[in-house]
């Protein structure tokens, strides 16, 4: 299966998702971990989909997600930023587009290391909120916490 840029982003408009998860870690300095993470998840009837998505980025990873379904992940930081590249270059046609703006601000902020303070998180957050609109009450009770302080 050859896929095309063309291909990719039409497909990525209707099944990717862009999230940044950002979760309880008493290692980190701020208490908090931030998880971006692009996923495409599929049927198994259509796990050949990922597997060429897979190829195509050169990395990334296909596991079973739940039970007849299977997801291909990009978790990692230096290939975040290759996946970002791609979708400037090759833009999202519809509202996902602002996600993964959002997104990509996210992953450029954590390449500076931003993540790791309390105003960079309660930045991140900012964006966060508006992307994963189900998680704003825990976001917004995160943020209170770290201007606590």
């Amino acid at each position: 299966m050859q896929l095309t840029a063309d291909w990719v982003v039409g497909f990525v408009d209707g099944e990717g998702c862009f999230h940044v998860g950002i979760v309880e870690h008493s290692d980190m300095r701020t208490g908090y971990q931030v998880l971006p993470e692009f996923t495409v998840v599929q049927h198994e009837r259509d796990i050949q989909v990922l597997y060429a998505l897979k190829r195509f980025f050169g990395f990334g990873v296909v596991r079973k997600d739940q039970a007849d379904r299977y997801a291909y992940r990009v978790r990692k930081l230096e290939h975040l930023e290759r996946l970002c590249d791609f979708f400037l270059k090759h833009p999202l046609k519809t509202r996902k587009n602002v996600d993964f703006r959002k997104f990509r601000r996210v992953v450029l902020m954590m390449k500076e290391g931003r993540h790791r303070t309390r105003e960079g998180l309660a930045e991140i957050i900012d964006l966060v909120s508006s992307m994963n609109t189900g998680d704003r009450p825990r976001l917004e009770a995160i943020k209170a916490q770290l201007v606590a302080g």
